[in-house]
This record gives structure tokens, C-alpha cells and sequence, in this order.
């Protein structure tokens, strides 16, 4: 048994890795809800408050924009390996079983902001968890970077040496160390105020062993990532979607704000008229008594324009020296942000119709909407590659407690979200048919899923025309 000071140490530095991930959620996550902090050059300004004041009708969720657009095309649809019976038994008790469908969107979603997120296997028995397999059903639990962090081996971004979640409840830190030798938990000191503390004591759970026994014999937390960088250390590099062009919103946030400010401020022409004297009226009371001013004993007035702009009406002068003049507008496309959005777009290859734009965009065709939209497939298909690889792991690990081993060859199946007809889909299958088996077509061609094909299999075999043809070939039918 490892010493329990090695492992509160363990826990420190993997403590301290997750305060770091959790200000920088908290740096990502205002963006992503459109209640973007101040941008440096309003603070700097000391325009606060009027910024507080203009921005709440005009500021939008630029990075939930970006987010959403692939979010939108990461839906799993199936697991396909050489033992197809052992993947259906996989897909059916462990993914469906979990309602994964709608989890691992959620999990696309945190990972898509913060560059990562993490799925628990652990074996379930009865609705308790449990430290065997014996009998026991994969529970699959996901969990954001601001409560998980999972350290590799230095260099590796597959080999997991440790995971630690930590979390509060009430006013006291709670913390879980995943080992490959066992699962060790600790608890801060009561009435701590926050989930940093740098104190921690074993934690005993009633009628359980600690450690308690893993037995997985591996860590069985996976981290789902995108945007992965090949750089050293125990703690691979990830980055959120948009984490790269917080400056760039900034700027877009900005230029709507002093956009705001023309459009109130200097939205309107002002007229004036030279060369005549401002009148003045001496003010009465309502019985006609001249008022007096109590400070310089003298009438009171009020200045009298020399005309008065009301719709309808007719300006005249006594003065023929008088002229009018009028200042227009000041045009508020001079803070326009087109350009700005044009940028963020680009940089975050998210479709340029997707967001604002000067000149609308009507009567496409489908060929000019791919095309606007190929730079955001080709980053939805590598955000597959390697959010897949996180999943695969994760049904392995659920295959070891039902007593299922996925091969290595295993891997997710993605929907297709591309923007196609259905007479397209359909031409093409008429093409592939004479390829490839009809099951390849309708994935595809025609974007089935496992459910689907399944279904349309129980179909065909109930189907008396296809049993009759299929006796005549000599096949048994089913």
C-alpha cells in the first residue's frame, strides 16, 4: 500500500492543476453566455457604468454561436468492430443504457468550450456502485474540468496514471484519487470556504474498504478532448473553441458599444440659427404677477429659441440677418462589425452566414452553402477523430464489466450532418448499391443508424416476399 503522504501529495499537485482549469473555465464560460466581462479599454476608460448600462440590449453570445455550430454535427450513432455482436451488446447495455445519446452532447458542449471533458466507468449493482464485475452494469458519469483532472504518463495523452475529482458540499471539499491499484478518498477540513485547500485526511465510507478495490486495474476516468497540441508533460494541451480570440470578441464588444453611444448621443442632426439674439420671456404666476428671482431681485426668464421645431410648422424671422444650419448625424457604420465577425468566423471556421451580416444572403444554392460551410466540416471530422478515441476508450472500459472485449479496431460511428438532399442521398445509394453490401449503403449513403438497420434487418426478414427469395437461393431464412 502506497504511503497516505504520497498520496495527499498526489492529490496537492493534481489539486493545484485543477484550480488552474477552473479560472480559466471561469475566464471562457462569460462568452459562451453572452455576459462578457468588461473589455480592457472601457475599464481603462472608466466607462463602467455606461457600458453596464448600453450593453445588456446589444451584447451577444459570439462563442456560443461558434460552439453550437459544431456541436450541432457531433452525434454518435453506433460502435462498429470486428465482433459486431460484442459492439451491439456494448452500444445497448452500456451507451442506451446510460440515455449516452443526449449525455455525450452534453459532454461535446464542455468539451467544445474548455478543450476537454471526462467520463467515469464504474461497475453498478442494483443501483450501488460496487468494486467487482460480477453481475454488475456499467454506470457511465461525466464531469466538466472544473470538477475532474486526469494525469498521464510524462508525454503520453493515452496512458493514464491517476484521476482526482473534487467537489463541495455544504462548506466542506470532497476529493476521489482513481488509481490503477485502487480508489483512495479524502475530505478538506470542515467549514473550509472553497474547494482550495491544501489540507486532506482519508475519508471512510461505512461497510466499504479503503482503499477500495479497482477493479478495472487501470484508471477508469478518460478525458475527451479537441484541439490536442503535441507538447511534453503529465498534462496534455487542449483549447476551447473560441479560448483563442478572446481578444477578438473583446474588440467586437467594444465597437458595439461605442456604436451604442453614437447611435444615442450623435444619432440625430442638430440645427441651430445664426445672426438672431435668443429671446428672453419674463415668467409669471398664474395670476399674472411677474415673478422675481429671490437672489438677484430681478424678473425671472426663461430663453426662447427663435423658432420651434414642431412637425408642421413654419420657422419666421423679425431678423433678415438670420440663417439656419443643421449638423447630420454621425454615421454609425463607422464602428460597424462586420469585419470583426468576418475575422471570427475565419479563425474559428464557423460558417460566415451563420452570423450577421451587412449585405443578407438569400436564394443559395446548395452548392454555394457546402462550399461556405467545408472549412467547419473539415474541423467537425477531426473534433470525431479524437473525441472518438476518448469514447472508444470509454466503451472498452463499460465492455470490461459486462464481461465484452472491443478490440482495438473498434470505433465510434458519427452522424452525417453535411447539408444534402434526400434525392441526393438517394442517387447515391442507387450507385453504391452494386459496390458495396446494402447494410455499407445505408450508412453511408442514407446516414443510418445502428438502430435503423437493426430495425430495417427485422423488416426484411419478416417480409414473406424476401423469404421467398431467399428460399429460392437456398439460404435458411433469418
Amino acid at each position: 500500500m502506497h504511503q497516505l503522504d504520497d498520496l495527499i501529495a498526489q492529490v496537492k499537485r493534481l489539486s493545484q492543476e485543477l484550480d488552474k482549469r477552473v479560472a480559466k473555465h471561469a475566464t471562457l464560460e462569460p462568452y459562451l453566455e453572452g455576459n462578457c466581462p468588461f473589455p480592457p479599454a472601457v475599464s481603462q476608460a472608466r466607462l463602467t457604468k455606461l457600458y453596464r448600462h448600453l450593453m445588456p440590449v446589444a451584447e451577444a453570445p459570439w462563442g456560443s454561436l461558434v460552439v453550437d455550430s459544431k456541436l450541432d454535427r457531433l452525434e454518435v450513432s453506433g460502435i462498429r468492430d470486428v465482433d459486431q455482436a460484442a459492439a451491439d451488446r456494448v452500444w445497448a447495455e452500456a451507451w442506451q443504457t446510460n440515455g449516452m445519446d443526449s449525455e455525450a452532447k452534453l459532454g461535446h458542449g464542455a468539451a467544445l468550450l474548455d478543450g476537454r471533458c471526462y467520463a467515469t466507468v464504474w461497475p453498478h449493482s442494483n443501483g450501488e456502485p460496487v468494486a467487482t464485475f460480477d453481475g454488475a452494469a456499467p454506470d457511465i458519469a461525466l464531469d466538466d474540468m472544473t470538477q475532474m483532472v486526469v494525469e498521464f504518463a510524462e508525454g503520453s495523452r493515452r496512458k493514464r496514471t491517476a484521476a482526482l475529482r473534487r467537489w463541495n458540499e455544504g462548506r466542506t471539499t470532497y476529493a476521489t484519487l482513481y488509481r490503477p491499484d485502487g480508489v483512495y478518498k479524502f475530505k478538506g477540513p470542515d467549514d473550509s470556504a472553497s474547494t482550495v485547500t491544501d489540507t486532506w485526511e482519508k475519508r471512510s465510507v461505512k461497510d466499504e474498504s479503503w482503499p477500495l478495490a479497482n477493479p478495472f486495474n487501470a484508471v477508469p476516468v478518460v478525458e475527451i478532448a479537441v484541439n490536442r497540441r503535441l507538447k511534453p508533460g503529465a498534462f496534455p494541451y487542449t483549447r476551447g473553441e473560441f479560448a483563442h480570440c478572446i481578444g477578438l470578441i473583446d474588440r467586437i464588444n467594444l465597437l458595439t458599444f461605442l456604436g451604442l453611444v453614437v447611435a444615442i448621443d450623435l444619432g440625430f442632426p442638430i440645427r441651430g440659427v445664426t445672426g438672431d439674439k435668443i429671446r428672453r420671456r419674463v415668467l409669471k404666476d398664474d395670476d399674472g404677477n411677474t415673478l422675481i428671482d429671490d437672489v438677484t431681485g430681478k424678473e425671472k426668464t426663461e430663453a426662447v429659441a427663435p423658432f420651434q421645431n414642431i412637425p408642421g410648422s413654419v420657422a419666421q424671422f423679425e431678423n433678415p440677418e438670420a440663417r439656419t444650419f443643421e449638423f447630420k448625424a454621425a454615421d454609425r457604420g463607422n464602428m460597424s462589425v462586420f469585419a470583426e465577425l468576418d475575422q471570427l468566423a475565419v479563425i474559428t471556421k464557423t460558417p460566415r452566414h451563420y452570423f450577421p451580416l451587412e449585405q443578407g444572403m438569400s436564394n443559395l444554392s446548395a452548392e454555394a452553402i457546402m462550399a461556405s460551410e467545408g472549412a467547419m466540416h473539415a474541423g467537425v471530422t477531426g473534433h470525431k477523430s479524437t473525441l472518438g478515441e476518448g469514447w472508444e476508450e470509454v466503451n472498452r472500459l463499460s465492455g470490461q464489466v459486462l464481461g465484452v472485449e472491443l478490440s482495438q479496431r473498434a470505433e465510434t460511428v458519427w452522424m452525417d450532418h453535411q447539408s444534402r438532399s434526400l434525392a441526393e442521398r438517394a442517387d447515391a445509394a442507387s450507385k453504391l448499391k452494386d459496390v458495396v453490401p446494402g447494410l455499407a449503403v445505408a450508412e453511408i449513403a442514407l446516414n443510418a443508424t445502428q438502430e435503423q438497420i437493426a430495425r430495417w434487418q427485422q423488416m426484411s426478414a419478416a417480409d414473406p416476399l424476401a423469404q421467398l427469395v431467399t428460399a429460392a437461393n437456398g439460404v435458411p431464412a433469418g
